[in-house]
């Protein structure tokens, strides 16, 4: 079939990207217009010529659970969203075993000819090498390094059938600086508008959640998922221009918040 995929390892998009963009990998401390970030991967294997069957985004999800940005990208037109997960030391596990069964699975089918993948991780070289055995072409995206230091795997540069890098002047559009959570602040806030934060993100993220995750999320109360936590802090920041989370006071009142309207859905 004369058509191409996207592939994308959104740990290493946000890692490089915001290195490259933000002058940091951590995560929490960016933030990503996905939507653009496909736009853009589209527009790039759009220059083969070749019709995009769709992108699937692999991501890490704490417990399986997907959070509000998870939901978002989900969302998207001709967006396929896979998660791994996240072990107790923040490191995403299942991604590379995710990318590798849907590129063998297109190629064995004879569904695509071409495959974009932005990912910088030796593990799947493998899975490129399986891919072209069956006859499909494999460009590797990359994103330029910040410094002199690679950030893709050289062995898996070398089995690529072709290599592209973006630009920070291609990615800067995609990228901000999160809101920094200071240590300690004057939180001026009243416990109705801290409740109607809490209810309006968990309305939010109910709005995109499957009942399995629904499920899931509820056999963790009384405690939040850290990946939504942050989301709902960050939620709460972007609405109000204050920093919450050196209020504890105001953070149970989100929480709480958050809990009762998950629980009444």
């Amino acid at each position: 079939m004369d058509r191409c995929a996207i592939f994308v390892d959104a740990g290493y998009l946000y890692a490089a990207g915001g290195d490259l963009c933000c002058g940091t990998s951590s995560r929490s401390a960016i933030d990503l217009d996905a939507a653009a970030a496909n736009s853009l991967l589209a527009d790039i294997a759009g220059k083969s010529r070749l019709p995009v069957l769709r992108t699937y985004w692999y991501d890490g999800a704490r417990d399986g659970i997907p959070t509000v940005s998870h939901q978002n990208i989900a969302a998207q037109a001709n967006v396929k969203l896979r998660l791994g997960r996240i072990n107790s030391r923040n490191q995403q596990k299942g991604v590379d075993a995710l990318i590798y069964r849907d590129l063998m699975t297109l190629a064995r089918e004879r569904a695509i000819c071409e495959a974009f993948l932005l990912s910088g991780d030796e593990d799947l070289r493998e899975g490129v090498r399986a891919a072209q055995d069956q006859g499909v072409r494999v460009t590797l995206l990359g994103i330029d390094p910040s410094s002199q230091f690679h950030n893709q795997s050289r062995e898996l540069v070398a089995e690529a059938d072709e290599v592209m890098q973006l630009s920070r002047h291609q990615l800067q559009p995609l990228f901000s600086k999160s809101c920094p959570a200071p240590s300690q602040v004057d939180v001026k806030l009243s416990n109705d508008v801290a409740a109607a934060l809490g209810k309006t993100f968990a309305q939010a993220w109910l709005a995109g959640a499957s009942e399995s995750s629904k499920i899931g999320i509820l056999n963790h109360a009384p405690r939040i998922p850290r990946e939504v936590d942050a989301e709902l802090l960050r939620h709460a920041e972007a609405k109000l221009g204050d920093a919450v989370r050196g209020s504890e006071k105001i953070r149970k009142i989100l929480r709480a918040n958050f809990w009762a309207a998950v629980k009444d859905s």
